[in-house]
């Protein structure tokens, strides 16, 4: 007998073990970028190529860049921040009280990573929820059965929030897989919805630093923490675009502007940043000049 789907805010998508995987992975999803990538070449036709800095870190959005050059920008991958899973005895011990616990929740494909890193369990019989589509696909990866996601247009730690608590999570204790810069609006709207959270830190998110003196005309930011570590000085002389509204507020709680990405995807990061392109280039040029 199938099992039932739970009537929540969220959806429940099924991973590994032959069922449905979460929403855009795989052929969906490669339908989905490559719509987008023909409605960015419409919209760029008649504009001008620019030079496009992306700084999400290594093994995320891996078909924006080869898809930014079929339309003949220039692209440079110029990583932020680097994630570090911890591996120590005391976060392993920390981290193994969640396993068991009724609800467990990833808010970033990194906190998966680091997760599987310890060697801990996925099929524990804990519900499972991802922040949105890539991290769902993570967990269906590692080998996870089921997991809730949020609508696609409330990928957000409250999306989150609301499609755990909306799905029974109301006075149960909910694991919180998480990084050392997490924000604590997860935590908070789960608290106050009535659940009980139990938040573990499983690894650090470090900067880069930024080491060329070239300018862009747009700058890619996919996290706060890439926010943080962007030169004054280049986001200044460059369009940003901010995946996710998460990501908008930290660059607004800079003092800079930027244009948002509808969702946080490879199609909705790759139509923002071509509607740029008809646009004057306000970078691509030595800084301080």
């Amino acid at each position: 007998m199938a099992r039932r789907r739970e009537p929540v805010d969220g959806r429940l998508v099924r991973g590994a073990r032959g069922a449905r995987a979460p929403s855009t992975p795989g052929r969906a999803r490669a339908a989905h970028v490559r719509g987008a990538r023909a409605r960015a070449a419409r919209s760029a036709s008649g504009g001008c190529a620019v030079r496009i800095a992306l700084t999400h870190s290594g093994g995320r959005l891996e078909a924006l860049a080869p898809a930014l050059r079929d339309l003949g920008h220039e692209v440079v991958h110029a990583p932020l921040i680097a994630t570090v899973p911890l591996v120590d005895d005391a976060t392993k011990r920390a981290a193994a009280l969640l396993v068991g616990l009724p609800w467990r929740c990833y808010p970033s494909r990194s906190a998966v990573e680091a997760w599987s890193a310890l060697g801990l369990p996925f099929d524990d019989g804990a519900r499972l929820a991802a922040v949105g589509n890539g991290t769902a696909a993570a967990l269906a990866a590692a080998g996870a059965d089921r997991v809730l996601t949020p609508q696609r247009s409330a990928s957000t730690a409250a999306g989150l929030a609301s499609a755990v608590l909306a799905a029974g999570a109301r006075g149960a204790a909910v694991g919180l897989v998480q990084g050392r810069r997490a924000r604590p609006e997860l935590e908070t709207r789960l608290r106050d919805g009535g659940a009980l959270p139990h938040p573990v830190v499983v690894y650090d998110v470090v900067s880069v630093p930024w080491r060329s003196d070239v300018g862009f005309d747009a700058v890619l930011l996919a996290s706060p923490s890439a926010v943080a570590a962007l030169p004054d000085d280049l986001a200044r002389r460059s369009h940003l675009v901010a995946l996710g509204p998460t990501t908008a507020a930290a660059v607004r709680d800079r003092g800079w502007s930027c244009h948002q990405a509808s969702e946080p995807s490879v199609a909705a990061a790759l139509t923002a940043l071509t509607r740029l392109a008809p646009r004057a280039p306000l970078g691509a040029r030595e800084l301080g000049t």
